[in-house]
């Protein structure tokens, strides 16, 4: 059986190995890298109840040639190898790359957001998109609410990708587009309102 290999870490992370524990893939074909960090504590508690394979160090020569590599909800780096590498992407490519997505899509006054399966490569979110959806934003939303409407439907979608990889979909290629750097933006001349919206992102902005 296809090895898969999981690159994340947190909450998000439980959801998604539960994902895949209903389309029948079982505890012993999955090899997860994640941190060692305190506030991931339960998802690695969860992967030891299921003895699952865990390492808190990636190391690429545990990874099979043919095995599907997902990164999901991972801010470690990672050198592509032979095998098979996906990443999930919580923003329409390529207009968002990068991070904070759903910040700067309240800033630029976007009416949708949305989430990216797409290939990986060695250049952050430019490879081949497998699949995208899309999310309306709602009048009262903040930037924490989208963030986990983006991350919920995220899975809802992953049999589709996974059937496609099956098939040997090359997705789609794209280019252009917008790169936002890891840093949170001056939003200090925004409409207040629209201020507390992006600053509501706990633990870690204004609440």
């Amino acid at each position: 059986m296809k090895q898969i290999v999981l690159i994340t870490q947190g909450s998000q992370a439980i959801s998604l190995v539960r994902t895949l524990f209903s389309l029948n893939y079982k505890p012993f074909q999955i090899l997860v890298f994640t941190t060692n960090e305190e506030k991931n504590n339960c998802f690695k508690e969860f992967l030891g109840y299921y003895n699952i394979n865990t390492k808190t160090e990636i190391d690429m020569s545990l990874i099979n040639d043919d095995a599907l590599v997902i990164s999901y909800s991972n801010a470690q780096k990672i050198n592509i190898n032979n095998a098979t590498f996906i990443n999930f992407h919580p923003g329409l490519l390529p207009k968002y790359k990068g991070s904070l997505s759903t910040i700067h899509s309240l800033i630029n006054g976007e009416k949708e957001v949305g989430g990216t399966w797409h290939y990986m490569t060695n250049d952050i979110d430019c490879g081949n998109i497998l699949h995208q959806f899309k999310i309306p934003i709602e009048n009262k939303d903040t930037a924490f609410s989208i963030n986990h409407k983006i991350f919920n439907d995220s899975l809802k979608h992953l049999k589709k990708v996974l059937n496609k990889i099956d098939l040997k979909d090359q997705g789609k290629a794209h280019k252009g587009g917008n790169f936002y750097y890891n840093k949170f933006p001056d939003i200090s001349k925004l409409d207040v309102n629209l201020q507390k919206r992006i600053n509501y992102f706990p633990p870690n902005f204004i609440q």
